[in-house]
């Protein structure tokens, strides 16, 4: 899925469109930082990566949300 959202990214960035672009500039200088003159592009990968353990550090935190009781009560 990432690899997907990356392509269209990419794509949009370079004709506007989701179809197949050229790439003028390398993925890894559009990623960076604009102080470190890249366009700063969040990865999509590296975003994913990130909220999937901004999820698994709440899921360990003992306070009672309503969507940890639904999976406690999905699991069992």
């Amino acid at each position: 899925m990432c690899c997907q959202v990356r392509s269209v990214v990419k794509n949009f960035i370079w004709s506007g469109k989701a179809t197949n672009a050229r790439a003028k500039v390398k993925w890894e200088t559009l990623v960076l930082p604009t102080s470190q003159r890249g366009l700063g592009i969040i990865n999509p990968k590296t975003q994913s990566e990130a909220l999937l353990v901004k999820l698994l550090i709440r899921g360990l935190e003992p306070r009672g949300e309503p969507w940890k009781e639904l999976l406690r009560h999905k699991a069992n």
